[in-house]
């Protein structure tokens, strides 16, 4: 196994403005209902967007695109042309609002905690390839908004193909599809947690396709998320799934287009009243328009990190503390040469020792032709490692690599 020539890993639990990747569907009294609670207005004055709030693809861009749009439409119902629109986040959520309300002829202006717009879609470069730190895919291509914005930025797509895969325990996988098929049959799907329909405790084999079925999905364990989650996940919609090649920051900059986007603008409280809102900032300065809308990552709204006078409604609060913060981690690493099948796109490992851990890769050879593999880890796994130095989580995926059998 050789040293890695470089690496670039993400800790999106201890990003301060995200403190998640995504949302899940939590066993809550509240079923799905918790995401229209949480995509409900507050007096027609403080709007709410993101991928939390949506209901057909929740933790995908898709879902964070169309809640912006959806946001939109609503103060386009309710507000006058000409009113002034705050948007808070830049990701896909907030530019798709400010585009929209702008169509709508309303005065918009986007304020971004981060130095950067994307939000949860982060690209960066590695060996010259552009590698995605946070969203990846498209989920589900067909009648998509999000492809329809990559074919018009010119943006390249690779359709995956998840059955070309080196390494993985088809046993395991069976025998946790035998458990799951109870799944429908289940009485109170909202308040039942998948693991009701699992062996406790899991041997390891179960262990690890847990993980890869649901740690590496959803971001969290089966214990913490509901039975009608996985009932009725669609966000990956129809069609193929296609990864960027030409990376989803060439799609964010061709959303906010020539659009001013005010970054490095925290906002830490949103008070309303019956005339508009005023939003007081971390530097000390204050904002005011007529409506806001708010696009922050559920861990954020989790956190309270930004205070709202008047409190929110008490179902609205409800929740935001039911609905998962899941948590999904990527390292990639460039690698001196390739040593591993250049051909399967994917790698899976079940660790007797830790299983689920370092369970998934991509071969970044296979997708861009460069020697580059990129390890996932969520859930458990990924809170483990969150806090971890560079050297160490690089040191353990190193180690989980070259007990991997990867011809």
């Amino acid at each position: 196994m050789p040293e890695p020539v470089s690496y670039l890993r993400t800790s999106w639990s201890t990003d301060p403005f995200a403190l998640c990747s995504y949302s899940f569907q939590a066993p809550s009294r509240l079923g799905v209902d918790m995401r229209t609670l949480l995509a409900a207005s507050v007096e027609e004055r403080v709007f709410f967007a993101g991928e939390a709030t949506s209901t057909d693809a929740p933790a995908t861009t898709r879902g964070a695109l169309e809640s912006g749009r959806r946001a939109a439409r609503e103060i386009r119902r309710t507000a006058r042309a000409g009113e002034r629109i705050i948007v808070v986040g830049a990701g896909f959520a907030g530019l798709g609002c400010a585009h929209a309300l702008e169509r709508f002829g309303f005065e918009v202006q986007v304020v971004e905690a981060r130095d950067r717009v994307g939000g949860r879609v982060w690209t960066r470069r590695i060996a010259g390839v552009p590698v995605e730190l946070g969203a990846s895919w498209i989920h589900g291509a067909a009648r998509n908004p999000v492809e329809a914005l990559r074919r018009r930025s010119g943006g390249r797509g690779y359709e995956v193909d998840y059955d070309s895969v080196l390494g993985r325990d088809e046993a395991a996988m069976a025998e946790l599809a035998d458990h799951l098929e109870a799944l429908d049959d289940v009485e109170d799907p909202d308040i039942t947690a998948v693991s009701a329909l699992l062996p406790d405790p899991l041997p390891p084999g179960l262990r690890y396709a847990a993980s890869v079925a649901y740690a590496q999905e959803y971001g969290c364990e089966a214990s913490e998320l509901a039975v009608a989650a996985d009932q009725g996940w669609v966000g990956t919609g129809r069609g193929e799934d296609l990864l960027l090649l030409d990376g989803y920051d060439r799609l964010i900059a061709h959303l906010q287009g020539g659009r001013v986007v005010h970054t490095s603008t925290v906002v830490t409280r949103v008070s309303h009243s019956g005339t508009g809102v005023r939003l007081a900032l971390a530097d000390g300065g204050h904002l005011g328009a007529d409506r806001v809308v708010i696009t922050v990552p559920i861990g954020v709204l989790k956190a309270s990190t930004i205070t709202f006078t008047p409190p929110l409604p008490a179902a609205k609060r409800e929740a935001i503390e039911a609905m998962g913060a899941g948590l999904l981690d990527k390292l990639w690493l460039e690698l001196p040469s390739v040593f591993w099948n250049p051909e399967a796109e994917f790698i899976e490992w079940p660790d007797p020792d830790a299983p689920g851990l370092w369970s998934i890769w991509l071969n970044g050879y296979a997708i861009f032709g460069h020697p580059l593999l990129l390890g996932f880890n969520g859930g458990q796994h990924a809170r483990a490692l969150a806090r971890a130095r560079d050297h160490e989580v690089v040191g353990s995926a190193v180690a989980a690599l070259s007990r991997l059998r990867l011809d």
